[in-house]
């Protein structure tokens, strides 16, 4: 596997365990995980911050969508994380800000919905990238 497979491989496994992670603080302390969602965008440093990480996030879906399960449904998933960011990059942080403050307690209103909603996302990442690996060995071996 070479190297820029296997960095975008561990950023695809990686971005399944903070939602699982993600969704495990939100069942167990919902306040705090309102507190981390509504950090980003507070600042430039963070609004910047949060647009490079997903670049790379989506940038690794892209990359390393073809050796997972529902590969197609992982590429476009990783172009919508890239375009959205790239229109983010343009946008002022304090015009971001002001679309956190309206759009966060819609989104994180019911947290053990978005909990819920996290989990099976980080779940369902997981599960593709593992399947995906399992059907590249087993195809090896014959």
């Amino acid at each position: 596997m070479e190297i820029s497979n296997a960095f975008a491989a561990a950023i695809v496994v990686l971005a399944g365990f903070w939602l699982i992670g993600l969704a495990s603080v939100a069942f167990a302390k919902p306040e705090r995980a309102k507190d981390f969602l509504g950090g980003f965008a507070s600042s430039a440093f963070t609004h910047f911050l949060e647009v490079f990480i997903r670049i790379i996030v989506g940038t690794a879906f892209v990359i390393y969508s073809p050796q997972m399960r529902f590969s197609i449904v992982f590429a476009a998933f990783g172009w919508l994380l890239i375009l959205t960011s790239v229109v983010l990059l343009f946008v002022p942080w304090k015009l971001h800000r002001r679309f956190a403050d309206w759009s966060l307690p819609l989104a994180t209103s019911r947290m053990m919905l978005f909990g819920f909603i996290s989990s099976i996302g980080g779940i369902v990442i997981l599960f593709s990238f593992a399947i995906g690996c399992y059907e590249r060995c087993s195809a090896k071996t014959f």
